[in-house]
């Protein structure tokens, strides 16, 4: 039998479990100080927080919340343990968008922006609290206000959409990519002329979307990466068929590392085409100012052979064979003055005059040129209807249609040899015979040169007439050839048309209005007796064979000559005694003083000097600024001997 305990060991286990009792009261004591020190600071947390986070039970009671946010109440109405939608909005039942709801469903958690009736935004979050079987013990509820962040984005937004109409009313091609060329985007310009879609063109690198499989040669968006600063080159692209200007821009980050790369693709094609006509243009200019110049030293070498024969053509009878042969270097040396004059006209520094012209009498010419000009194998046949009407032009131009036509002709034929075909007839012409033909019925002349050569490929058939299109190797063709006959053309009321088939040669049919009336050939008038003349004549020339000249020229004439070679002697000898002459004729390019300024320094002195000025060429002369100058009369050399009569004795009159 097991012994009973003494009341002294009832007492000392009784003095134990008090002692532990008192033990844990202290050490509760303690726990719920902790706790409590613990939900104050929490509490203290979330009461300074923005947003608004409460604990609901699963029926809605409030069990906790830190009254903030925007659905902040007034202090009466922080009671916890009320239904939430009574407390916050004042509801009598469940609000109709409770998303708690769903969450106790659920047991998932919810959120969502939402924009509430005031205009305010808020980012809804219910998350749920789970019990230890998986149901849903409680919820919390967390709404921050987002107004102003929604309101940035929203700004954001709109800059956005702004950056990208302005960047999609540019015409050029923008595009933004990362520094290994993948494209992020294109303006609207860029989609439409890649001809992609923004699906196609998201992820791809740049030249991919070209159809390669490396960068481009010279790529501006390469160089910019190298460099970190902008590049541009100038470049064509086959595959749009365009000349474009690249220029790519990168964007750095704040360590200075390439971002994105934006790229700017300028056509410029039309801008090239436009350079290139400025370019021909100012070629031509430089070709017109270097034919004034030959056309002064040349008609300066012609003055002699021009004068000199036209004299010694008196000193021989008609019948002798020196008369003769004189009579063709005074026509070798007219020739060459008219070709002058072409020069000129093709550097349009003359004139164009337009007269009755009979086309088959320029053709003789100009098939006389051009059989002395192209090879013997290339056989030049001509039909020329003798009786064709005259047209109403400027024979230079005429000639410069011929002449064109004839030597695109000769360039088709000269690589294999072959035949040029000239024909020129007369037609009444009918609309309705052939509508391809812009022309008015009425009579034509007809001009026609036709080649054996290969003929014009037809995808290029309506560029031949286009100013500087030439299918020519270079150093063979400026292609001004056609478009200056097809302007001369047209500014004379006619049409030109051209036939060609594949190895079968071209032709061309220029046709020209004959004149309504027929006009025959001018009958050779009877040469008159040169005029002649007594009165004392100051002549001035640097060129001493031309003063030389001159003055013999004159001299026969019957005039007393002095004669000066420098313009400053001849000013001295004129102030000195101004009345003595009765005429003045002058060179207008000398050095010192020039025929121009002579002349004016002499008015001064005598206002009512009559003077003749002669010259090769000049585009600082014309008859209007001369006769606004007091000069008189105006000579263009070579002088011939009637000329120079006949100009003396019209300006003394």
């Amino acid at each position: 039998m097991s012994q009973k305990p003494s009341y002294q060991d009832l007492e000392k286990t009784v003095q134990q479990l008090k002692q532990e009792i008192l033990r844990l009261q202290t050490q509760k004591a303690a726990l719920e100080t902790a706790l409590q020190e613990n939900k104050g600071r929490y509490e203290r947390m979330l009461a300074v927080m923005p947003d608004m986070v409460s604990i609901h039970d699963p029926a809605m009671h409030i069990l906790y919340s830190n009254w903030q946010g925007f659905a902040a109440v007034p202090k009466e109405k922080q009671v916890l343990h009320t239904k939430c939608y009574k407390t916050y909005r004042n509801f009598d039942d469940i609000c109709p968008d409770c998303q708690a709801k769903t969450v106790l469903e659920t047991c998932q958690p919810f959120q969502k922006e939402i924009r509430l009736p005031d205009g305010k935004w808020v980012d809804m979050r219910v998350i749920p609290i789970l019990d230890n079987d998986g149901r849903v013990d409680m919820f919390m509820e967390w709404v921050r206000d987002i107004t102003e962040r929604k309101q940035a984005e929203m700004d954001l937004q709109s800059q956005k959409k702004l950056l990208e109409g302005v960047l999609d009313s540019i015409k050029d091609i923008i595009g933004v990519q990362l520094p290994d060329h993948t494209m992020v985007q294109y303006n609207r310009a860029g989609y439409e002329i890649l001809g992609l879609t923004e699906e196609q063109v998201q992820g791809k690198k740049c030249y991919e979307l070209l159809g390669r499989s490396a960068p481009c040669d010279y790529c501006a968006t390469s160089m910019a990466y190298s460099s970190k600063t902008m590049e541009t080159v100038e470049k064509f692209i086959p595959e749009l068929g365009r000349d474009f200007l690249c220029t790519s821009n990168p964007v750095l980050d704040d360590k200075g590392k390439i971002k994105l790369i934006i790229e700017q693709l300028t056509d410029i094609t039309e801008k090239k085409k436009i350079d290139e006509k400025l370019h021909q243009a100012q070629k031509m200019e430089s070709i017109g100012s270097l034919a004034g110049g030959i056309a002064h030293d040349f008609n300066n070498i012609l003055f002699p052979i021009v004068g000199l024969s036209e004299m010694m053509l008196d000193d021989f009878s008609p019948e002798s064979m020196e008369r003769q042969n004189i009579q063709e270097i005074f026509h070798a040396g007219t020739r060459g003055r008219e070709l002058v004059q072409q020069i000129l006209s093709f550097s349009r520094q003359s004139e164009h005059l337009p007269i009755p012209v009979h086309i088959q009498k320029i053709l003789k010419e100009v098939l006389k040129l051009c059989r002395a000009t192209i090879p013997a194998d290339i056989s030049i046949t001509k039909d020329i209807q003798t009786d064709c009407g005259p047209v109403m032009a400027d024979p230079t131009q005429i000639h410069q249609i011929a002449m064109n036509l004839i030597t695109n002709a000769f360039h088709a034929v000269e690589p294999f040899g072959g035949t040029i075909t000239v024909k020129l007839w007369q037609i009444d012409f009918r609309h309705k015979d052939d509508p391809a033909v812009q022309l008015a019925s009425g009579r034509y002349a007809v001009l026609s040169v036709t080649d054996t050569g290969p003929g014009i490929d037809p995808a290029v058939m309506n560029k031949i007439f286009d100013p500087y299109f030439t299918t020519k190797e270079k150093g063979k063709g400026t292609g001004l050839g056609l478009a200056t006959v097809y302007g001369i053309v047209k500014a004379h009321g006619g049409d030109i048309r051209v036939y060609s088939e594949a190895e079968n040669g071209c032709s061309f049919h220029v046709y020209l209005p004959v004149i309504g009336k027929p006009v025959d050939a001018a009958p050779e008038k009877q040469q008159q007796p040169l005029p002649t003349g007594t009165e004392h004549i100051l002549l001035v020339d640097d060129e001493a064979p031309i003063i030389h000249l001159e003055k013999q020229m004159l001299e026969r004439l019957g005039y007393r000559i002095t004669d000066f070679s420098n313009s400053v002697n001849a000013l001295t000898a004129f102030k000195t005694e101004p009345y003595q002459f009765d005429l003045v004729i002058t060179d207008m390019h000398m050095p010192h003083v020039t025929g121009m300024q002579l002349a004016k320094k002499m008015i001064t002195v005598r206002p009512d000097l009559p003077i003749i000025l002669c010259t090769g060429f000049s585009e600082r002369i014309n008859k209007e600024n001369a006769v606004a100058s007091g000069i008189k009369g105006l000579l263009m050399k070579p002088v011939v001997m009637r000329d120079l009569a006949e100009k003396i004795r019209e300006v003394l009159n």
